[in-house]
């Protein structure tokens, strides 16, 4: 018996097996030329959309672990990015406090140089 899902639209193997042997002797009347009957129609048809549901079926399951998986590596990609901007953030603080002793270290060269051209 197949597991219902979470969204529980699977079709069950019970119903389905026990389409199976009118399916199989319904497709040996047509091999042997025979026609088909309107209950013979309605039964090719359920079984043919019960298949139908079970592929779509785990068709569905698998994109939903796609999707979450996919969900997994955008989580980790979002983390890295804010690793990657803490860093940048942390040279740039590093750059500014390095351009601010070399602008004081200027002004107090200019300061001395000024001062000794004034005596």
């Amino acid at each position: 018996m197949i597991a219902n899902s979470d969204y529980g639209t699977k079709m069950d193997d019970v119903i389905l097996e026990s389409l199976k042997p009118q399916v199989e002797e319904i497709k040996k009347r047509i091999a042997g030329g025979g026609g088909l009957s309107h209950e013979d129609i309605i039964t090719l048809t359920l079984y043919t959309q019960g298949n139908h549901i079970n592929h779509l079926d785990m068709r569905m399951d698998s994109l939903c672990e796609d999707f979450s998986s996919l969900r997994t590596d955008f989580a980790t990609l979002r983390a890295d990015i804010y690793e990657k901007m803490s860093e940048l953030q942390t040279s740039f603080t590093k750059m500014t406090a390095i351009i601010g002793s070399i602008c004081a270290a200027a002004i107090a060269l200019a300061t001395v140089i000024t001062n000794i051209l004034n005596k």
